[in-house]
C-alpha cells in the first residue's frame, strides 16, 4: 500500500481549465511571434511619404491639397491587422480561421472608413457599405464555424 501512495504522489495534479486555455494561448502567441517587419517598413515608409508630401505642399510645388490627411494613419492599424488575418491565415495551415476573418474584416472596414474621411465622400453611400462589411462579418463567422 505504501508503494501505491508513493506513485500517487508522483503523479501531476491535473491541470484546470484556466491553465489550460493560459497554456494554449501562449502556444498560439509564440506561434504567431512578433508581427511582421513589413508592417513597420511600410509604416515609416508612409510616415516619409507623407512628410515628402507636406513639404512639397509648403513650398508652393505640390497644388493637391487633402484638408483630412489625419486619416491617413488609419493606415497604420489596418496595415497591422492585414498582417495579423495573413500570420493567422498561415498558421492554421492555410485555413480561414475565425481570427484570420475577423482581422480582415476590421481592416477592411477601417480602410472603407480612411477612404470616405481622406476624400471627403458621402456617408449617406458609404456608411451602408460598412453595415453590409459588419453584416457579412457577423454571417461568415456563423456560417463558416459550423464546418
Amino acid at each position: 500500500m505504501n508503494e501505491q501512495s508513493s506513485t500517487q504522489n508522483n503523479q501531476p495534479e491535473p491541470k484546470s481549465w484556466r491553465e489550460e486555455r493560459w497554456e494554449r494561448r501562449q502556444a498560439r502567441r509564440a506561434a504567431l511571434g512578433s508581427p511582421g517587419k513589413g508592417v513597420v517598413v511600410i509604416s515609416g515608409l508612409l510616415l516619409v511619404l507623407l512628410g515628402i508630401v507636406f513639404l512639397l505642399q509648403t513650398s508652393g510645388y505640390l497644388t493637391i491639397q487633402l484638408e483630412n490627411w489625419g486619416a491617413i494613419f488609419i493606415l497604420i492599424p489596418v496595415l497591422a491587422l492585414f498582417d495579423r488575418a495573413s500570420r493567422e491565415y498561415r498558421i492554421a495551415g492555410n485555413q480561414l480561421t475565425p481570427q484570420a476573418r475577423g482581422a480582415a474584416l476590421v481592416g477592411l472596414a477601417l480602410l472603407v472608413v480612411m477612404v470616405v474621411v481622406l476624400f471627403n465622400l458621402n456617408w449617406a453611400i458609404y456608411g451602408p457599405v460598412l453595415v453590409i462589411l459588419v453584416g457579412l462579418g457577423l454571417l461568415s463567422s456563423t456560417l463558416l464555424s459550423s464546418r
